[in-house]
């Protein structure tokens, strides 16, 4: 049998040859349902449901997602980028009607993550909660990476930020505002020691910035990850570090902390009576952590375009925000266009800090 499509209307006119003369109701998948009407020598195909014109019927991409999307994470369960793409992959799942999985792949400076993203197929099945570390720090201390930041992705929204805060124990710091404390640093130079989550992390670099910007001078103390650094402040291990405001809270509220400021442009919504950096005579002073939706290149822009508004649908939902600004995500959240211009504003901040400090890795 010979069948030719032709539009008509709203519909798609087929036409078939004279053997063919049972007519009826065809039902495939949940997305469509074909219905067969004779029209003198054709057959008038009717699509009913979800697919009702003809560019939805040539359009590979409609109805995404059909089946479970996964969502990589690069860091361990427990902390920010996992209870925020667990948050995220719980709404999605609820627009979607299917599994939003999160998949935790840490390790390695988060390039195992990354790489996986990378080389995952374009088809917006496998998607990235990407954190900061891999596309504007990573590229500035290592030689060579198994992705490229920006040739291999495609920023979909970006999720919240994440500032950090100068914290001190008080035991070994008598300051209580900026000022104070970095006339205490420069009377003690090279005697205070501060805690950092890593080489090359927002940690290192936000007191790496301060450093280079007030004139002082502290001794690093590396610890592996955010949550020793922390403990070794509150324990006395160290004099300072820069934390995340979220788990930090508890300890100053119960006096084993003092919190100094913050790292982003404006307050922090979690603790508004903490001044910022910036406004405590350094003006411009910004580092901050993000997490964003990203795609690997070659998702076809349809889909990416359907992420970009799903989740900016959620984050943008007061009750979502609520949640997000409870483990440590300030808002607001951005397009693709304006999470692309982080990216790359990050990369030319980043990149000098980096080697003005001469960080190498590990």
């Amino acid at each position: 049998m010979k069948i030719r499509f032709q539009k008509l209307g709203g519909a798609l006119l087929l036409s078939y040859s004279d053997q063919f003369e049972k007519l009826g109701d065809y039902t495939g998948d949940k997305m469509m349902k074909i219905r067969f009407q004779k029209l003198g020598g054709a057959l008038l195909l009717s699509l009913c449901a979800l697919l009702s014109t003809t560019a939805s019927w040539s359009q590979p991409t409609a109805g995404y997602p059909n089946k479970p999307v996964k969502l990589l994470v690069s860091l361990s369960p427990g902390g920010f980028n996992d209870l925020s793409g667990r948050l995220l992959a719980q709404a999605l799942s609820q627009i979607w009607g299917q599994p939003v999985i999160v998949e935790n792949r840490p390790g390695s400076a988060s390039i195992l993550a990354t790489e996986m993203a990378a080389k995952a197929t374009p088809d917006g099945y496998t998607l990235y909660l990407a954190s900061d570390g891999p596309f504007v720090i990573n590229p500035f201390l290592y030689k060579t990476l198994p992705y490229h930041p920006i040739n291999d992705f495609m920023p979909a929204a970006l999720v919240a930020y994440i500032p950090l805060i100068l914290i001190v124990n008080p035991e070994k710091v008598s300051a209580k505002t900026l000022r104070e404390f970095v006339a205490e640093a420069r009377a003690n130079a090279g005697k205070l020691d501060y805690a950092s989550a890593g080489v090359g992390s927002p940690h290192h670099l936000s007191m790496g910035a301060l450093s280079g910007v007030a004139g002082v001078n502290l001794n690093h103390i590396l610890y592996k990850g955010g949550a020793p650094a922390l403990q070794a402040v509150v324990s006395g291990e160290v004099a300072a570090a820069f934390s995340v405001l979220s788990t930090s809270l508890p300890y100053a509220k119960a006096g084993k902390l003092r919190i100094i400021a913050s790292t982003g442009l404006k307050r922090s919504m979690l603790a508004p009576d903490v001044p910022t950096i910036a406004e405590s005579g350094y003006p411009g002073f910004e580092v901050v952590s993000w997490v964003g939706m990203i795609a690997p290149k070659g998702t076809p822009q349809v889909i990416v375009d359907k992420i970009e508004s799903d989740v900016l649908k959620i984050a943008r939902d007061p009750q979502f925000s609520q949640r997000l600004l409870a483990i440590g995500g300030e808002p607001p959240p951005g397009t693709a266009a304006e999470f692309r211009e982080l990216i790359r504003r990050d990369q030319q901040r980043n990149s000098k800090l980096i080697r003005d400090l001469n960080i190498k890795p590990d």
